[in-house]
């Protein structure tokens, strides 16, 4: 496993508390491994195994767990008995519906310490928000950073291969199984990981049956990295395409991207009213990889991969 320390520490740092850590992030971007050195950091302070529960809402093991009501009955199996303080790690947790009222319940009911996982934005928003009441903290998850690279290959930043390493990491980002994987493999994985967050994270979960227009505005986005651009440019440049879609669905389509952490929004800003333009924005892509697997050739621009790499790592 790549050690992510720096989002480790910050589970650490709230353990035991009564603040539920909720770990977002896009698709493959190492949730699940992060909860797992969790879990042996809590094994290395002596806390015993049976105390420490981790479910994984994607796997076959738990696909019968549909509802609240599913999952109420789990957390009862699972917790009958218990007087200890329970670890309760459950990972890509949307996949519960109404599974927020349980998560509080729980929180209210049993001596815990909660770290839920989503792929999904909404995870922070609405009833969660409501029922939490600012008792949670939200630990955002990318992709690695360089130094994470550098770390995982266990190249010293001071080496000569500094440079060669970069050339890579610019070409095929920082998603750890891509990273880890012998080359001829990771063309293979980022177009996996790319079909899973459009058809299953985006397309499945908001009902989008034509993903036709959808992977045409996340050409656009990726072609136009660092351009200042609206629904109604976007709009009018794919129906020049013969790919037609109104303003309102392209602002839809540009929300759930936001909402997969396939994109980062960046509004403009008016330095004169002191405030943010809600005309223009920027839209940068979370992993170079991606880009170059969803355009192409077009990606060789090293002026637009440059800035992508200086947004992550401001």
């Amino acid at each position: 496993m790549i050690p992510r320390e720096n989002y480790l520490q910050q589970l650490i740092q709230f353990k035991d508390s009564d603040f539920i850590k909720v770990i977002t992030g896009v698709r493959r971007s190492g949730k699940s491994v992060l909860l797992m050195q969790y879990r042996d950091y809590l094994l290395s302070q002596q806390i015993n195994a049976e105390n420490i529960i981790y479910l994984n809402f994607e796997s076959f093991e738990y696909q019968w767990v549909k509802n609240a009501d599913d999952f109420s009955q789990l957390i009862n199996e699972k917790l009958k008995g218990s007087e200890n303080k329970v670890y309760l790690l459950f990972d890509e947790i949307q996949f519960v519906d109404g599974w927020q009222k349980i998560i509080n319940a729980v929180r209210v009911s049993f001596n815990s310490d909660i770290v839920i996982t989503g792929s999904n934005a909404n995870l922070l928003s609405g009833e969660l928000a409501t029922l939490l009441s600012g008792r949670y903290v939200a630990i955002n998850i990318y992709p690695l950073s360089f130094r994470e690279y550098l770390l995982a290959k266990q190249v010293p930043v001071d080496s000569r291969l500094v440079d060669k390493y970069y050339l890579e990491y610019e070409q095929y980002g920082g998603f750890p199984s891509v990273v880890m994987a012998d080359e001829p493999l990771k063309d293979t994985i980022l177009s996996g990981i790319f079909d899973s967050i459009v058809l299953n994270d985006i397309a499945h979960r908001a009902g989008v049956k034509d993903t036709h227009i959808l992977k045409s505005v996340i050409l656009f986005l990726a072609d136009n990295v660092g351009q200042l651009v609206n629904p109604s440019k976007i709009s009018n440049t794919l129906t020049s395409e013969r790919v037609p879609a109104s303003n309102h669905t392209i602002s839809k389509y540009l929300e759930l991207l936001e909402n997969a952490f396939l994109f980062y929004k960046v509004q403009q800003y008016d330095i004169r009213g002191k405030g943010y333009l809600k005309t223009n924005a920027k839209y940068f892509i979370v992993d170079n990889g991606l880009r170059r697997h969803a355009i192409g050739k077009k990606a060789a621009n090293y002026a637009n991969r440059l800035e992508i790499l200086c947004f992550w790592s401001y």
